[in-house]
């Protein structure tokens, strides 16, 4: 009772924090479609410190839930939940499903976001091909050295 109690403060600490996120991402968002490249720095470097918090966080959830299990073969959170009486395993299956929709929500806007700026680079590359065909459309850091731009998301890439 007492660690399912921990367990539940951990779930609800998780959404509160990233309940933070969706408001700073349209934030984002209109920052690149404006090109407010100062706002957008600053906004990312929010999300990253709070990607940073979440994850210690996680740590601490996953290491909770591994010690409320019984036996040695993991179980599924839905199935350790089941064994828990009627009132816990409907407050935490609630919770569990919270965190999991806000995190589909902030991966998908993630998503959405980084097609756009897919589309945006290759309408961009397109156009500086044909405007400088001597380039090949490669593209060069600030020291000269040619890169690849990296273009997946990293703040939301981990399955439940």
């Amino acid at each position: 009772m007492e660690k399912t109690a921990a367990f539940s403060i951990i779930l609800l600490k998780e959404i509160e924090l990233l309940e933070k996120i969706p408001p700073l991402q349209k934030i984002i968002r209109n920052a690149v479609i404006t090109r407010e490249w100062a706002d957008y720095e600053f906004y990312m470097q929010s999300v990253g410190e709070i990607g940073s918090q979440f994850e210690v966080m996680e740590t601490e959830r996953e290491a909770l839930f591994k010690a409320l299990q019984v036996g040695e073969e993991p179980e599924s959170f839905y199935a350790w939940a089941a064994k828990l009486p009627k009132k816990e395993q409907e407050e935490l299956s609630a919770l569990y499903r919270k965190l999991k929709m806000i995190t589909l929500q902030i991966r998908i806007a993630n998503d959405t976001l980084m097609e756009y700026l897919r589309e945006v680079k290759t309408a961009v590359s397109g156009l500086l091909e044909r405007a400088y065909p001597d380039r090949r459309g490669k593209m060069y850091s600030r020291e000269g050295i040619e890169r690849e731009a990296d273009m997946r998301s990293v703040m939301v890439n981990k399955n439940f």
